[in-house]
This record gives structure tokens, sequence and C-alpha cells, in this order.
């Protein structure tokens, strides 16, 4: 009985090093003391809703080549070495929009 009792101590102080859940919230749990603030994660789900954003606008479904979607591909991933997720979404929506405007025909 005392080798089950010390076990499932010893269980409870390992618990962290064997999680398999990797989430934000999980690992905020366990590091209590170095966890974001409240703004910082709210910030960073919007650059990740951001992401998001970029991927539909770079791999929107075509059957066809769009030189347009290339391009901004392309640029996004330069740009998101310099700039926030949101700041480059907003870039490429302009680039988009007026590269489009601009290809239209006459």
């Amino acid at each position: 009985m005392l080798r089950i009792v010390i076990t499932v101590v010893l269980l409870q102080f390992c618990y962290p090093a064997f999680s398999d859940d990797f989430s934000y919230d999980a690992i905020a749990k366990r590091y209590t003391e170095t966890q974001l603030d409240r703004r910082s994660v709210q910030q960073a789900k919007m650059h990740g809703e951001c992401l998001v954003g970029l991927k539909q606008l770079n791999f929107q479904r075509r059957n066809d080549f769009d030189p347009v979607a290339e391009w901004t591909n392309y640029r996004s991933l330069s740009l998101l070495e310099q700039f926030p997720p949101c700041t480059v979404l907003i870039m490429m929506e302009v680039a988009r929009k007026e590269l489009v405007e601009e290809n239209r025909p006459k």
C-alpha cells in the first residue's frame, strides 16, 4: 500500500514532464509564473488569425495559374521576416487589390 501512495505522489510531481498537451493554455497552467499577460495573449491570437488571412489570400482555390497570387505569396514570406503578420496581411491585401485592378482588361 505504501508503494502505491509513493508512486501516486511521485507521478503527480512528474506529470508536467509527461504531458502530451502542448496547447498554450496547458503550458501556461504548468508555468504560471512566466505565462504571457492577457494583452500579449490577445495580440498573439490576432496575429495567428492574420496568418490564416494571409494563407487564404495567397492560396485561394484556382484552376489556373494566378501570377498575382504567386507574387503575393513570395512577397509575404519575405515580409514576415521583417513585420508582424497583421502588418503583412494589410500590405498584401492592398497590393493584391491594386495588382488585380492593374491587370484587369480595360
